[in-house]
């Protein structure tokens, strides 16, 4: 897509080049990976100044750069703004990203936001100044260990009287897409998929290279809804090789017998060579995600 704005070198206005940014280790968690792929997003728009990417959308330089530093994550608004900024006008995959990342992290993104509660003044909450307000509190929360220890005897009274069988009958389910987005690290289009077949899950990755591509990796694999986990044991991994712009590969499909959950088929594709595991793996590893499918009786 051609850029409609002018892009000038950084800073020559005032004699000097920026301050460059600090480097950012994508393998260091999710909300370093995201500043990472921030940043590249912005060098595939030609490195615009964040003086230019503000004037395009309407902000300061200030939130754009403190987006991309990879310190805490950044609001969804100053997010959508960066991506904006840098020439995207389908921003789903970000947000999707934004608030997979905030489900995980989620004091990340409130903690700059959200204000400490204040106490009230003239009032120790310390038991050993108020001794009357400590009694009141003493008994209600003696009574929710009571009722957290209850809780937690029924839910394994319940594990006990359910054992799953795989054998159990799970009914079929046609497979489902997500639709088409771009790869923010590898111009490749990428729809994952999943389907319940013979009461196994179904996963698989349907890929097309947006430019040419001399060689990229995919990994697939299984998310937990539940457990907000990966599913370690059904990690696949597909070398694409090179691919020429408008070509499709596949990467599946992968069958797997796995308990009665809810889960999604989960993707990233990344520059070669390959890897055990993708560079995210150990952070959470939600990747770009299929609609979600419900084996549970």
């Amino acid at each position: 897509m051609i850029d409609r704005y002018p892009i000038r070198p950084p800073d020559q206005r005032a004699g000097r080049m920026g301050r460059p940014e600090r480097e950012l280790d994508p393998d260091a968690g999710l909300i370093e990976r995201f500043a990472h792929d921030l940043r590249h997003l912005r060098v595939a728009a030609g490195k615009p100044t964040y003086r230019v990417m503000g004037s395009r959308v309407g902000c300061s330089p200030s939130r754009l750069s403190e987006a991309a530093k990879g310190l805490r994550l950044p609001s969804l608004s100053a997010t959508l703004d960066y991506v904006r900024a840098c020439g995207v006008t389908d921003t789903a995959e970000w947000e999707q990203r934004w608030h997979e990342i905030n489900d995980q992290n989620p004091q990340s993104a409130q903690a700059a936001r959200e204000p400490a509660p204040l106490k009230p003044e003239g009032r120790d909450e310390s038991p050993l100044v108020d001794e009357a307000h400590g009694l009141t509190q003493r008994p209600l929360a003696l009574w929710k260990v009571v009722a957290v220890i209850g809780a937690a005897l029924a839910l394994v009274a319940a594990a006990a009287l359910f054992i799953w069988d795989p054998g159990d009958a799970v009914p079929d389910m046609p497979t489902r897409c997500r639709s088409a987005h771009v790869a923010a690290r590898v111009p490749i289009s990428l729809e994952p998929c999943i389907a319940v077949t013979g009461g196994a899950v179904v996963a698989s990755l349907d890929v097309r290279a947006v430019q040419a591509v001399d060689g990229a990796v995919a990994y697939v694999w299984l998310y937990d809804i539940g457990s907000r986990a990966p599913l370690a044991k059904t990690l696949n991994t597909c070398e694409l090789g090179a691919l020429s712009a408008g070509q499709t590969s596949a990467c599946g499909p992968f069958s797997h017998e796995v308990p009665p959950g809810s889960y999604t088929t989960a993707v990233t594709v990344e520059p070669g060579p390959p890897r055990s595991a993708p560079p995210h793996w150990r952070s959470g590893a939600t990747g770009t995600q299929s609609p979600q499918v419900n084996t549970e009786p």
